[in-house]
């Protein structure tokens, strides 16, 4: 008989976005992001003792075309989640929005499915030190960006050196802001709902030998700086102005145009 665990993840949206990463999916450069709390997938992950067996349902219907990269992100979690290889998994997964438009499906599914995994292990009674730390770095895992989604209303990630407890490995939460950055709303408008021309893993790749990598990865970590210092203190429209110019840098650089 098999046993299941539930867990809702939100997606995110950078303020300062990583463009570029480093095997296995450690980022070129720190982000940090607002968590998007009606943008989620719900993971209904079902396991038996069995020998690594693996179906994925998408609101409902059988999706192969979902396994190879959850098999790559089982795999990848190993070490995290020894237990994966003696048990067979059924994946039933549904989005509130269209997954691959942009709005990072790939962050809010795979630490959903990181958080159940997590919520396994700890019914195992195998040893768990830090039950979202653990999530955030399995989620990174399978989607750098995933990492963040574990935390809100705001998270970081990647190494930085003015944010205690920062991490290339895992996101850590953004606790100590201003509270009106906690009221702030995102409103995302759908004009497609088919898959974006170029996807992350494409555009990242953009980034490797590109002449102008190195200067957009110090630009980061500047906008980074500023961006932890403003949202302490109630500064909102310098906020809003460093994160438009860090997403239209962002936005250049997934088309290789950094200039």
């Amino acid at each position: 008989m098999m046993k299941e665990v539930t867990w809702k993840s939100p997606s995110n949206i950078a303020l300062v976005k990583y463009w570029g990463k480093y095997d296995i999916q450690i980022p070129a450069n720190p982000s940090i992001s607002f968590t998007l709390s009606e943008a989620a997938t719900t993971t209904t992950l079902k396991y038996k003792p069995g020998r690594g067996e693996l179906k994925v349902f998408l609101e409902g219907i059988e999706t192969p075309s979902f396994q190879p990269k959850i098999e790559t992100f089982l795999q990848r979690t190993i070490a995290l989640f020894p237990f994966t290889s003696d048990f067979d998994f059924e994946v039933h997964t549904s989005n509130s929005f269209p997954h691959s438009s942009g709005i990072a499906s790939s962050a809010s599914g795979m630490s959903a499915l990181a958080l159940c995994l997590t919520s396994i292990k700890v019914a195992l009674g195998l040893e768990v030190l830090d039950f979202f730390q653990l999530a955030s770095e399995a989620a990174r895992l399978g989607s750098g960006s995933g990492s963040r989604s574990v935390y809100g209303p705001l998270a970081a990630w990647g190494t930085h050196a003015e944010i205690d407890g920062s991490s290339d490995h895992f996101a850590v939460s953004f606790k100590d802001v201003d509270p009106v950055f906690t009221t702030f709303q995102d409103t995302i408008l759908l004009v497609d709902k088919g898959e974006k021309a170029v996807s992350s893993t494409v555009g990242h790749g953009l980034m490797e030998g590109h002449p102008y990598a190195e200067s957009r990865f110090l630009q980061a970590h500047e906008n980074q700086s500023i961006l932890a210092q403003r949202i302490v203190i109630d500064l909102k429209d310098k906020v809003g102005k460093i994160a438009m110019i860090a997403w239209h840098r962002s936005a250049r650089a997934h088309h290789g145009q950094i200039h």
